[in-house]
């Protein structure tokens, strides 16, 4: 899906411009927990409602790079 590639883009920008990068990551899961998201949601229902990335895969890409 598209807009998954931008937020992955927009995702490596931030975390390349946050000194350290795990910062980045750590304001994210603070953001999650803010707003009750489900970090672990289903397979089927990623690919049927989510337009983004979930952010347990966000995450896990940020940490690759």
């Amino acid at each position: 899906c598209l807009y998954r590639k931008y937020e992955y883009q927009a995702d490596e920008f931030a975390a390349k411009t946050t000194h350290p990068p795990q910062a980045f990551v750590s304001a994210l899961n603070r953001l999650a927990v803010n707003n009750l998201s489900n970090l672990e949601p289903h397979p089927f229902k990623v690919f049927i409602h989510y337009t983004h990335p979930p952010l347990k895969e966000r995450i896990k890409r940020i940490k690759v790079m």
